[in-house]
């Protein structure tokens, strides 16, 4: 069924949305966990990614893709590139990060992030990168294990 959908890559008309989705995103993590995040918190936020979505659209060092049902985007996810370390077996030095894959609750269970992930899969091997990385929410998981992703070692420290 979502085959029958638009899938596009994002463009700077877009930018609303992207950031709607990456704000309703976190608030369904949240949601999931009992936990809310502060308003003002996710409006600083939603303010800081518009202005990144704007400039890292036009210089290429993000690309997100959308797709459009009943005339509007109802699911969106975008990828990263970054400089990185080489690594045995990875001497690209860029990093793919995934990030922000959401679908709208009405729209979901019909393949629509699956689709996505795998237009940002095939850029990232278009653009030569081994490596692409993500961090997956409860729901999103089992969708990232189908495509082949693996969980690491990875640790993390908030600084406060």
């Amino acid at each position: 069924m979502a085959e029958a959908l638009g899938l596009r890559e994002a463009v700077p008309a877009d930018i609303p949305v992207l950031v709607r989705h990456r704000r309703w995103m976190f608030e369904d993590m949240d949601a999931l966990q009992g936990l809310r995040h502060d308003p003002a918190s996710l409006d600083a936020m939603d303010a800081a990614y518009a202005r990144q979505l704007a400039w890292r659209l036009a210089d290429g060092s993000l690309r997100a893709w959308v797709i459009e049902a009943e005339g509007r985007v109802v699911a969106s996810g975008a990828v990263l590139f970054s400089a990185w370390l080489p690594r045995p077996a990875d001497l690209t030095e860029r990093l793919a990060y995934l990030h922000s894959v959401y679908t709208e609750p009405a729209h979901r269970r019909r393949g629509m992030a699956k689709r996505i992930v795998q237009a940002a899969l095939e850029a990232c091997r278009s653009a030569g990168l081994r490596r692409v990385t993500l961090h997956a929410s409860q729901e999103g998981y089992p969708l990232y294990e189908a495509l082949g992703f693996q969980p690491t070692n990875e640790m993390r420290m908030v600084l406060l």
